[in-house]
């Protein structure tokens, strides 16, 4: 039976209004696929999904998610952070802005351990955001601060979306991870910029720490001692891989262990704490393979319809050729990013993508990270962000949502720019991984 795409649209058309409704995102998409292959093979049908559900699972990268989740879960609970903060507020509280500059860095050194968002985001809103409030930073530019800041984990390598991404993308986790360095890296330094022109400009919204309150130069040199752990794990994790020594999956291994060693060191883990890490890591587990398994079911459907013809046809139909087709995609997926998250935007979007997008003869590298780019927005676009909710259970309970929404609408444009400079110039995504492993 041939599928039109007006079939397509009226599927995705329902599952928009599933998604607006409400549902979750993983009943939503699983909902559909089980009913549509139900209507198509009858219940005979139905193992299919559960069969497309395991294959995903088994994937020999997956077992790498449940590791970084531990791995971020006890960094969060070590005090790590804590340190860090002391540290920077040492060294940048003389400066204004320096607090924000500080946190920015925090939140990149984070993602570097964490491999994801929430961590970042929740730490650095409970630790840095009353310290800077207390000083007179203003309170909407310290909430944009720490919710993009948080997003850095999703391009600054290890993350956790890049080993989902990777299987559909046919690039090496590795090779992924190498690739968001520059991009995470030049990210953070367009923050920082931002951070300083607006307090130069305005002096009033980050004011500096006054000088008989700054620390004495052996006070910093000491507190820098708090670097050793977060490098030596960064080193670790990421260098075992760089380095061919540790596959993703044995890397994430060494890095939960460390992170639980940091904790324990620090004493900062006992039976109840360690019960408690597990216990979180359990349920985000659980959340994406709840969301991978709605993406597997509505996908097999989705694809035995026909989805890449149809895809293809309107890829051809769209004047401009494949940079017409990618802004289109980019489009879609900042819409989607309003009303889920990233693992399901991955699930659904990249396994249609990608073969368009090879078909074209655009590299698959470059794509893969413009996609993660673009992903980044997700997390700070209204109404859904993933970031606004973490920052809305940590913040003063008289913060409204759209104080929050506001907060982080120039931090929003400015991850636009950081996309514009890496599709102008690719070599910033390409450069790196291409002279690290062939």
């Amino acid at each position: 039976m041939a599928y039109t795409i007006g079939d397509f649209g009226l599927v995705l058309l329902f599952m928009i209004v599933i998604l607006f409704s409400g549902m979750p995102v993983a009943f939503g998409l699983g909902g559909i696929g089980v009913v549509l292959t139900a209507l198509i093979w009858g219940i005979e049908g139905l193992p299919m999904i559960a069969n497309a559900a395991f294959s995903t699972f088994t994937a020999d990268n997956f077992l790498a998610i449940p590791m970084f989740f531990l791995m971020a879960n006890a960094l969060q609970r070590s005090g790590i952070a804590d340190d860090l903060y002391g540290m920077l507020y040492k060294w940048m509280g003389g400066v204004k802005g320096g607090l924000l500059v500080g946190t920015i860095i925090i939140c990149a050194i984070f993602g570097a351990m964490c491999g994801g968002s929430g961590p970042a985001t929740i730490t650095m809103s409970l630790i840095a955001l009353p310290s800077m409030l207390k000083r007179g930073y203003d309170r909407k530019l310290c909430m944009g601060a720490i919710a993009a800041g948080g997003v850095l984990g999703i391009i600054i390598p290890p993350s956790i979306p890049m080993v989902i991404l990777s299987p559909y993308s046919g690039i090496s986790v590795g090779k992924l991870f190498i690739a968001g360095v520059f991009p995470g890296i030049l990210s953070a330094i367009i923050y920082i910029i931002y951070i300083l022109i607006r307090c130069k400009i305005s002096p009033d919204l980050c004011p500096a720490i006054p000088e008989d309150q700054r620390a004495t130069i052996k006070e910093k040199i000491k507190s820098s001692t708090s670097l050793i752990a977060p490098l030596i794990l960064v080193f670790l994790v990421l260098g075992s891989i760089y380095m061919g020594i540790a596959t993703p999956v044995e890397a994430a291994g060494i890095g939960a262990i460390g992170s639980l060693i940091i904790a324990y060191l620090k004493k900062r883990l006992n039976k109840e704490v360690f019960r408690e890490i597990l216990i979180e890591t359990f349920k985000l587990v659980c959340l994406v393979l709840w969301i991978l398994t709605g993406a597997a079911a509505f996908n097999t459907i989705f694809n035995y319809m026909g989805a890449y013809t149809v895809m293809q046809q309107i890829a051809a139909q769209i004047p401009g050729g494949s940079i017409s087709v990618m802004i289109f995609m980019m489009i879609l997926n900042f819409i989607f990013g309003a009303l889920m998250d990233d693992f399901a935007i991955i699930t659904l979007t990249a396994p249609l993508y990608l073969p368009i997008i090879k078909s074209f003869g655009v590299d698959p590298l470059w794509f893969s990270l413009i996609f993660m780019l673009n992903l980044q927005m997700a997390y700070l676009t209204p109404p859904y962000g993933f970031n606004l909710f973490f920052l809305r259970r940590t913040v003063p309970a008289d913060v409204k949502m759209e104080e929050i929404y506001k907060s982080v609408l120039p931090f929003l444009g400015l991850q636009i720019l950081v996309l514009i400079i890496c599709w102008i110039f690719p070599g910033i995504i390409t450069w790196l991984p291409n002279r690290m492993i062939r």
